[in-house]
């Protein structure tokens, strides 16, 4: 009777996906026959990944070309680039920019923003994380960052409930130029690689790149040690289609410092880090992407890929630490140190067709993966296994989206259709659960001048819990805490002006929720935290980015927020989790005969980090200058942190009996040099 109840629901829901991809096909169908006899050739740079699958009216977000992303990259997590941008934030375990990062958006973790690598879901199945440290250097082989606020549903992978991170890899026609670069700086922090880019050769163009970096964070035993190699090919067949292959291989080792200090073992040892030294991991992590993109004449682009990503690693949990610090300071001596055991597999596929009807854009694509993760514990002591089992999640989903554009008006609309099922595999199993989504989106801009427009835009998205939050934050199945859906209908209002030495834009939104899944403070044994559910919250708030150019070569740069993020639980109205009211980036900068100086504010006011808003990290505010100095094809840059050396903490966490805090490193500084050839 199960078998025949899944297979009916199977049943009812492939009618549907099959009604989409049939109109896929013939709308594909008629955009080649209307096409064929089109002779102007394309460009196939006129369209890059991230437009397939992006038509965002509103603008809210904010694009770093390869330029920008040089400039700033020091071999730091990419959370530290993003917290540039409105409305975000970033901090890490080991007190530096090196190690494991995250960053949350209007106050949204990660694993609720969509991030993907030239379409390609980088969000892992099962727990919708993405872990930067694995991706060791991954700013230097990309031609651009789109990052965009607010909820959408255009990207494929995990729901984009906060925004959308858009990572581009090199443009092998236009990123041509090949460079050597080193850096060395405090806390021993060393980054030295080299990339070689080909530019178009015949048919074919690469881009080949290999990196060694390492540090040793500011608390203690908190260190990353990590390589990688990244390669794309480039075969271009003529000037409408091409096909890429891009391959990347990443390794990190790392001392962990997922848990935080009492304030007193900070002001004793600022350096203190909750971990013990027997707390480590080791992963590796490959991606591999075959993609194609073309045109079928003048007004069909279409864009198909293949995906697999796996990785493989343990990490170590000292349980009596562990116990102590968070649960009960009276815990027994065991001497256990845990090891946990993963490997997964992400096999998926995507395509999508974009075309060009007059007035008309419409967009229509597919995304279907299939993801598995192996878990297993094993105890120093005994040598024995503690648990072995495996998770199975699938995901499908279908969009059609179109844009009517009639002289200054520009008018969109989106609808996704979205399934998910998870299965478990282990000593105590339970039901496959699925999910299946309906969302949209609306929107509208009005151009009322060439330099003025203002827009506004609703949304609706779901998301599922991840595997964590059903399993109350262990790795073993031993209850269900929850299958629930959450969703959001997000409402955004802004206005864009864009002058010759002034661009702002201000947006409003109101982001409504639903059975959202929200931080209590808590961190589970597996080290993630701990979410629960709330009927009714909501996020509001007023985003700020401007840039103004007073005169040649001095630029002021502003990106900030002001948001209220209230949740209704218990017959109490209370403040959101890490979700700060103020967030302000200001920088100044001067250019001049190859010189370049800035210094650079990041403000983020007080938050709390517990559900019952007891616990409350304090303001910080942080002064950080650069120095570069270009010539002919050398550049050298001075990065100082901290200027200030201000003492703040970046995050905590509940403990035994007092809060756990994590320290910012104080003043510190680093500097690079590189080669371009």
């Amino acid at each position: 009777m199960a078998m025949m109840k899944m297979l009916e629901r199977m049943t009812s829901k492939c009618r549907l996906l099959t009604m989409l991809v049939a109109l896929l096909v013939c709308m594909a169908t008629h955009a080649a026959s209307v096409a064929e006899n089109d002779t102007t050739a394309h460009l196939l740079d006129e369209v890059s990944v991230v437009s397939f699958y992006r038509t965002n009216l509103r603008n809210t977000g904010t694009t770093l070309s390869r330029n920008d992303i040089t400039m700033q990259n020091k071999g730091q997590e990419p959370s530290f680039i993003i917290a540039r941008m409105p409305s975000v934030f970033a901090y890490s375990d080991t007190g530096n920019e090196y190690g494991y990062s995250y960053f949350r958006m209007r106050g949204i973790d990660q694993s609720r923003i969509n991030i993907t690598l030239d379409g390609m879901p980088l969000n892992d199945g099962e727990d919708m994380g993405v872990y930067f440290s694995n991706f060791p250097d991954l700013l230097s082989s990309m031609h651009s960052i789109k990052v965009e606020n607010g909820a959408n549903i255009d990207n494929n992978g995990a729901a984009g409930y906060a925004g959308s991170v858009n990572f581009e890899s090199v443009d092998l026609l236009r990123d041509t130029t090949s460079s050597a670069y080193a850096g060395y700086g405090s806390f021993n922090t060393l980054k030295v690689g080299a990339e070689y880019n080909t530019g178009r050769l015949g048919k074919f163009a690469g881009h080949f790149k290999v990196t060694h970096q390492q540090s040793d964070g500011y608390r203690e035993h908190a260190y990353n040690n990590s390589q990688s190699v990244f390669v794309k090919l480039g075969y271009y067949i003529n000037d409408y289609h091409k096909i890429d292959l891009l391959s990347f291989v990443g390794q990190s080792r790392n001392g962990m410092a997922w848990v935080g200090a009492t304030a007193d073992e900070i002001a004793a040892n600022p350096r203190t880090n909750g971990c013990t030294e027997a707390e480590t991991d080791h992963y590796i992590q490959n991606i591999n992407k075959l993609q194609y993109q073309g045109f079928v004449g003048e007004k069909t682009a279409l864009t198909a890929s293949l995906y697999y990503n796996y990785a493989d690693g343990y990490y170590t949990f000292d349980t009596d630490n562990y116990m102590r610090r968070v649960y009960d300071l009276s815990w027994l001596t065991t001497d256990e140190i845990v090891r946990y055991d993963q490997r997964f597999h992400y096999i998926g596929g995507n395509a999508a067709a974009k075309f060009y009807l007059n007035s008309f854009v419409v967009t229509t694509g597919i995304n279907a993966s299939t993801f598995n993760r192996r878990h297993m514990g094993s105890n120093n002591l005994q040598e024995e296994i503690l648990w072995d089992n495996t998770g199975y999640k699938n995901d499908v989903s279908l969009f059609v989206k179109g844009t009517y554009n009639y002289r200054w008006l520009n008018v969109g609309a989106n609808i996704q259709y979205r399934h998910a099922d998870f299965t478990y595999r282990g000593d105590k199993a339970f039901e496959p659960v699925d999910w299946d989504f309906l969302n949209w989106s609306v929107n509208a801009r009005w151009q009322f001048t060439q330099q003025h427009s203002i827009y506004a835009s609703a949304t609706r998205t779901h998301r599922e819990p991840t595997r964590s939050d059903m399993f109350g934050g262990e790795e073993n199945f031993a209850s269900l805490y929850t299958t629930q859906a959450e969703s959001v209908i997000d409402y955004e209002l802004g206005y864009n002006i864009a002058l010759s030495n002034f661009i702002a834009n201000v947006n409003l939104y109101y982001m409504d929720f639903s059975n959202e899944l929200i931080l209590s403070g808590a961190i589970g044994s597996n080290g993630q935290p701990i979410h629960t559910n709330a009927a009714n919250s909501y996020r509001a708030g007023v985003e700020l980015s401007a840039q103004y150019y007073p005169i040649k070569g001095l630029r002021l740069v502003n990106n900030s927020s002001y948001s209220v993020n209230h949740v209704r639980y218990e017959q109490s109205t209370l403040t959101h989790v890490l979700s700060p009211t103020w967030i302000v980036n200001q920088e100044v900068g001067y250019t001049i005969a190859g010189f370049d100086v800035a210094i650079a504010m990041r403000y983020r006011s007080e938050m709390y980090f517990d559900l019952a808003n007891q616990y409350r990290i304090d303001p910080s505010l942080r002064l950080n200058l650069s120095l570069g100095y270009t010539y002919r094809n050398i550049s050298v840059g001075v990065y100082l942190n901290n200027i200030f050396d201000e003492r703040s903490y970046s995050n905590g966490m509940l403990g035994a009996t007092q809060p756990l805090y994590f320290i910012d490193a104080p003043r510190n500084v680093f500097v690079d040099a590189r080669v371009r050839f």
